[in-house]
């Protein structure tokens, strides 16, 4: 996992190609310039999503894994909460892996590590890294988040 403000992205060049690319597309959206849905960097290599929803507490949160993508989030406006723990310690899983779903799912361990995602930060999130992300940072609040899928 990898936490980092935007403005900083310049120091994990090299470590991916299609986060490089991710992370570059990210910086041309701002809270005015903001269209939701998907866009296509490079085909099903590389892709961002636009969202804007209400957070949610970490109870009604569930992990969750990828094998096929990484994931590269950035905030936009808001904040939230992520909470993090490695793929191999989760504590229930709740549905196996599918390649149609390209998720495993799980209960948010009480032992996940709370990550804070603020307006201008982005986490770069591996497919060992299991994450319940949406989660309430500061209370109920709408927020603008890009969710980049990076093929592995």
């Amino acid at each position: 996992m990898i936490l980092d403000q935007l403005k900083n992205a310049k120091q994990y060049e090299g470590i991916h190609a299609g986060v490089d690319k991710a992370l570059e597309a990210m910086k041309q959206y701002t809270s005015d310039n903001y269209p939701l849905g998907k866009v296509e960097i490079d085909g099903d290599n590389v892709f961002l999503l636009l969202n804007c929803y209400e957070t949610r507490s970490k109870e009604e949160s569930k992990a969750e894994a990828h094998r096929k993508y990484i994931d590269v989030m950035y905030m936009v406006e808001g904040a939230e909460t992520i909470y993090v723990k490695s793929v191999d310690s989760l504590k229930h899983i709740t549905a196996e892996y599918t390649p149609e779903m390209e998720a495993l799912l799980g209960d948010t361990d009480e032992d996940a590590t709370a990550v804070r995602l603020e307006a201008g930060s982005f986490v770069v999130l591996f497919p060992q890294d299991a994450h319940s992300p949406a989660c309430h940072a500061d209370g109920k609040q709408t927020v603008k988040k890009i969710i980049g899928k990076v093929k592995v």
